[in-house]
């Protein structure tokens, strides 16, 4: 079910709501480039930005809400912050330690072995960013649509489909497996290509940060970067229950792909409804049962039914 569009509001708070979606982004990215000039390992500059990005974000959810029925309840938040903390971040941590690790290692061995870089280091690094995050949302984009359209792949994406509220922590719900796929698939070619740590930092708080933006509870006016980036415009489009609407908007942090394949999905004449969720299912809201969703789904299907 989709909504009118909101009302016009005071032009003090439009110009709020216009201008969080960009400025957040842009002063996380200042923030992380500081604290690398500072001298911090670039590993260790992303954790704090994206963390007091996301307290910030989460206050600010109080004073503006997008919609009232969202506001989580302890126990939402409570499983939500689970997820962020093990399937989001432990699960990158842990394959950042691992297989993309060892792919930059084989990136580094390709270009010694060629006489020279794949990755373009000699460009500016916003240059170098925007990059990272073009190339990285290809496989991202993919990966997403591989798990709405195939059975496998639902089945260890379907967690994230499973609040019925949008807010900040509501970004970091996912199955581990669901994590490491999609990991893998944007940060393949970045990680064969040698991108330097800096950029793999900067490229990561965008990651992070544009995804607490498109899932907060929040009044946002993104307007054109709609077009451009997968903001929460976009985002709560594909939260749909409606599978027509939430079978569009694959890309993570970008719309580019969608635009290019035919995915893109962004009405001019309505709004997202607040109706989310999963129609055909009813996972438990429990941590335990969501590790266990890609295993235990076709049951629950069935109940549902």
């Amino acid at each position: 079910m989709t909504t009118a569009l909101p009302a016009r509001a005071p032009a003090w708070r439009r110009t709020l709501e216009v201008a969080t979606y960009p400025a957040a982004l842009l002063a996380s990215l200042v923030a992380c480039w500081a604290l690398l000039r500072a001298g911090l390992a670039p590993g260790l500059a992303v954790g704090p930005v994206v963390f007091a990005t996301a307290l910030l974000l989460w206050g600010m959810e109080s004073l503006n809400p997008h919609a009232a029925a969202w506001v989580p309840d302890r126990r939402t938040l409570r499983l939500d912050v689970t997820h962020s903390l093990l399937s989001a971040n432990g699960t990158a941590i842990l394959l950042k330690a691992t297989l993309l690790a060892a792919l930059a290692t084989a990136g580094a061995r390709i270009a010694q072995a060629t006489g020279g870089a794949l990755w373009p280091s000699g460009w500016p690094l916003p240059l170098q960013l925007a990059l990272a995050v073009v190339i990285g949302d290809f496989g991202a984009y993919w990966a997403h649509r591989a798990m709405h359209l195939t059975r496998l792949g639902w089945r260890i994406h379907a967690v994230h489909h499973t609040p019925t509220r949008l807010h900040v922590m509501a970004a970091g719900r996912t199955h581990p497996l669901n994590a490491a796929f999609t990991l893998t698939c944007e940060g393949l070619v970045v990680a064969l290509m040698g991108a330097g740590p800096a950029v793999i930092a900067l490229w990561t708080v965008t990651k992070a940060v544009n995804g607490l933006l498109q899932h907060a509870n929040l009044e946002l006016r993104p307007g054109p970067l709609s077009y451009v980036l997968a903001t929460s415009d976009n985002h709560r489009w594909h939260h749909s229950r409606d599978l027509a609407e939430s079978n569009t908007n694959f890309g993570n942090t970008t719309m580019l792909w969608d635009q290019v394949f035919g995915t893109f999905f962004h009405p001019r004449d309505r709004a997202p409804g607040l109706e989310l969720g999963i129609a055909d299912s009813t996972i438990p809201e429990s941590y335990l049962a969501h590790l266990a969703a890609p295993f235990a789904l076709g049951r629950w299907e069935r109940d549902s039914g």
